[in-house]
């Protein structure tokens, strides 16, 4: 494969943590960024960014839960490149957090946190598969699904909390199989991807990686994928974890 990582990139959830640190790394050497958030108004580093790398990142608008605006998007990135070279599907909610156990998980919260971490990324894959099917055609492309450890059934043991994320993850886990099954046989790669505990305002003070780690391995992965790699659930670090 060639490096998708250099051609035209669609991030999302960029306007903070790995989101962002995915846009700052990226922009020097790639064709073009596509870094998509909420509020773009409100999000002052990433349009820093978009300031300092004007010929390469682009911010947009994107609800990922709004199929109007994932309608939108995708005639965007058609009309203006016609191509997709790597798609970070990054956007995610903690759904309850902590808080979230057996004893107290709601239905809102349950549906709202499946919405935007798996049903959300899916559907964007799929309004975006012509354009990743056309940079495919000339060289590569690639899905990356950015999911959690904690999506792992295998490694689920006793109680818990996070339920919400957790089982959201898992769903994301299962779609990213059926995208890379999909798609597999036009060449592009879709795997799933565990960050690592990373310090973000999802993962805390207290957690081991640095997002600008974590970035830089995710993407050291991505440049390393070969069509044998579609469908697995890796690690920022090229490991790979049971479903």
């Amino acid at each position: 494969m060639t490096d998708p990582t250099e051609g035209i990139v669609l991030v999302t959830g960029s306007n903070r943590g790995l989101g962002l640190e995915m846009v700052r790394q990226l922009a020097p050497s790639a064709r073009a960024v596509i870094a998509t958030c909420r509020r773009p108004a409100e999000a002052r580093e990433l349009n820093a960014l978009a300031n300092a790398h004007p010929e390469t990142v682009q911010v947009e608008k994107l609800e990922v839960t709004n199929t109007d605006q994932i309608d939108r998007l995708r005639s965007v990135v058609e009309e203006q490149y016609g191509a997709l070279d790597l798609l970070l599907n990054n956007a995610g909610i903690n759904g309850g957090g902590t808080a979230d156990t057996f004893d107290t998980v709601e239905m809102e919260t349950l549906v709202q946190t499946f919405r935007v971490n798996a049903a959300a990324p899916h559907l964007l894959t799929r309004a975006l598969a012509p354009m990743l099917r056309s940079s495919a055609a000339d060289g590569s492309s690639a899905v990356v699904n950015i999911t959690s450890q904690l999506g792992s059934i295998a490694n689920t043991k006793g109680r818990g909390t996070w339920q919400s994320y957790k089982a959201s993850k898992a769903a994301l886990n299962m779609l990213s199989r059926l995208e890379a099954h999909e798609l597999r046989s036009d060449g592009v790669v879709v795997v799933a991807m565990h960050p690592g505990w990373v310090q973000t305002d999802m993962g805390g003070s207290n957690a081991h990686l640095t997002p600008e780690a974590s970035v830089a391995g995710i993407l050291d992965v991505v440049r390393s994928l070969t069509p044998q790699d579609a469908g697995r659930f890796l690690t920022h670090d090229g490991g790979e974890l049971p479903w």
